[in-house]
């Protein structure tokens, strides 16, 4: 099966029904992950089967919880969920941040090689991001825990916005130490094609905010 196959058999098995444009544009997105790889160490994962099941497919996850207009991903990597949410999202401007060069560079690349114009690419470390209190959602799966996530990104959101953490098994611990100025609004089980292993998103919000 060739990877356009996989991932519209694999996107569809999850509900989300992408376009075959979409789709050739999250192929090369990923011939570029594998070929930027090689000389810059992205990510530990080198197999382009793993690489769609455990990023790819991993990221479409997320796809029914964008529902505003403005998202920012932070520790965005090589650009998961934020790039490939981006690919599928055309309408929707995404801020994709990261304090490690080489991949932010590796994300520019790609914005100019797949033309893709809702992304903004920023090698900067969160604490020092200007526009705070815009954002609809910020996301992540990059903190080691909840109370990382929210002390680092607790500005971002707007009155309305809210934080969509990516967590493999069920954090009940990191639940239980949450800072006082957020909550919990849902926590969901993700199915990800081809990935037995647990995933679920975690949406939480500023107190007041709902």
């Amino acid at each position: 099966m060739t990877h356009f196959e996989t991932l519209k058999k694999g996107a569809h098995l999850m509900g989300a029904e992408l376009s075959d444009d979409v789709i050739l544009t999250l192929v090369r997105y990923l011939e570029l992950l594998q070929k930027w790889n090689k000389a810059y160490n992205l990510t530990a994962i080198r197999d382009p089967e793993q690489m769609i099941n455990l990023h790819l497919f991993d990221s479409l996850a997320t796809l029914p919880f964008i529902e505003g207009n403005d998202v920012i991903d932070v520790g965005t990597g090589p650009g998961l969920p934020g790039m490939v949410l981006a690919i599928c999202l055309p309408e929707k401007n995404f801020t994709l941040l990261d304090s490690n060069g080489k991949k932010t560079r590796f994300l520019t690349q790609v914005k100019m090689e797949l033309g893709i114009t809702n992304v903004t690419v920023l090698n900067e470390r969160v604490e020092k991001h200007a526009l705070q209190g815009h954002y609809d959602h910020v996301i992540s799966r990059a903190f080691a825990s909840l109370t990382d996530m929210i002390n680092w990104t607790l500005p971002l959101p707007n009155e309305k916005g809210n934080f969509l953490a990516m967590k493999g098994v069920y954090p009940e611990s990191e639940i239980q130490q949450l800072p006082e100025g957020v909550e919990i609004q849902d926590i969901f089980p993700l199915k990800v094609t081809n990935v037995e292993a647990e995933r679920h998103l975690v949406r939480m919000v500023r107190k007041g905010n709902k």
